[in-house]
C-alpha cells in the first residue's frame, strides 16, 4: 500500500520563483497610502504651528518679555508672528558687502536693530491683512516709536514697492547713509 502526499488545493508561486521586488500594484497603492497618511496627519496638526493660522483682526498688544524678533521684518507677539507691513528687511544669513569687499551678514545686522526698538517695550501692532505667503501684517509700536518707519527711516530695511508709504525715508537712510546704506553698501 502506498501513500499518496497530501493534495495541495493552491498552487501559489514562491517569492523566489516570482522574482525579487514588488509589484506595481502594491508600489502604487503603498504609495497612496503615504500620500493619504502625510495629508491627514497636516490636516490635524494645529496650524499655528506654521504660524498660517488666519489673521486676527484689530490690535494685537504684548509685554516686552512675550515679545521675539524673528527676522528684521518680523516679530511674534504672544503665539502670533506679524510682518511689519510696507518693510522689506534682509533675512538672517543674508550676505551684504561693503565698498572695501568685506561681506557680514546684513539680515542679522536688521534683526538686531529691531530688537534695539522694541527691547523692555509693550508692543502693539494693528492688524492690515496678510503678505503673499499668508502671514498677518500690521503697523507696530513699540512705546512711542512706529517700528515700521523707523526702521527704514534708520536704513535698516527697504520701503517695499507693492506699499511704498515709506519711500521718502528711505531716500534720506541712503542719502544720508544711515544703517545698512552706510560705505555704499547695497541690499
Amino acid at each position: 500500500m502506498s501513500i499518496k502526499p497530501p493534495r495541495r488545493i493552491f498552487n501559489g508561486q514562491s517569492a523566489q520563483r516570482r522574482g525579487p521586488g514588488v509589484s506595481g500594484h502594491t508600489l502604487a497603492a503603498g504609495l497612496a497610502g503615504a500620500v493619504a497618511g502625510a495629508f491627514v496627519v497636516l490636516m490635524a496638526v494645529p496650524a499655528e504651528l506654521f504660524g498660517r493660522v488666519p489673521a486676527p483682526s484689530g490690535v494685537i498688544t504684548a509685554e516686552a518679555a512675550r515679545v521675539a524678533v524673528v527676522n528684521g521684518d518680523t516679530l511674534r507677539l504672544n503665539e502670533t508672528v506679524l510682518r511689519l507691513q510696507g518693510v522689506a528687511a534682509p533675512a538672517r544669513g543674508h550676505a551684504c558687502q561693503r565698498n572695501g569687499g568685506a561681506v557680514f551678514d546684513c539680515g542679522a545686522t536688521a534683526a538686531a536693530a529691531l530688537a534695539d526698538l522694541v527691547r523692555g517695550r509693550r508692543v502693539a501692532c494693528r492688524i492690515t491683512g496678510r503678505d503673499s505667503f499668508g502671514v498677518a501684517e500690521a503697523q507696530c509700536e513699540a512705546g512711542e516709536i512706529e517700528l515700521n518707519r523707523r526702521l527704514v527711516a534708520d536704513g535698516f530695511a527697504r520701503a517695499r514697492t507693492d506699499a511704498p508709504v515709506y519711500g521718502a525715508e528711505e531716500q534720506r537712510a541712503r542719502a544720508e547713509t544711515r544703517g545698512l546704506w552706510k560705505s555704499g553698501l547695497t541690499f
